[in-house]
């Protein structure tokens, strides 16, 4: 829906919380401050819970789907010391 780049941030948040450069949302360190800071402000809204705030970012707050998604995505990169350990 014309998200854009690495964290698909919506054109319209360069306005809100930037200089209002659309294209700076293709330049990947750009694109992710934008993305990592909306993500802050939600889990800021959301008093620190990362499933309701995922579902803000993606504009689908109440909705497990995204938030599901993410959060699964998230459990395979925790390091798990006993996995280490028995290599």
């Amino acid at each position: 829906v014309g998200a854009r780049g690495y964290m698909q941030v919506m054109p319209f948040w360069t306005k809100a919380i930037g200089d209002n450069d659309r294209r700076k949302l293709f330049h990947m360190q750009t694109n992710l401050r934008y993305g990592c800071s909306i993500l802050r402000m939600y889990i800021d809204m959301e008093r620190g819970n990362l499933y309701l705030a995922l579902g803000r970012y993606n504009g689908s707050r109440g909705k497990p789907q995204y938030p599901n998604a993410v959060l699964s995505a998230w459990k395979k990169w925790e390091f798990n010391p006993v996995a280490v350990a028995s290599r």
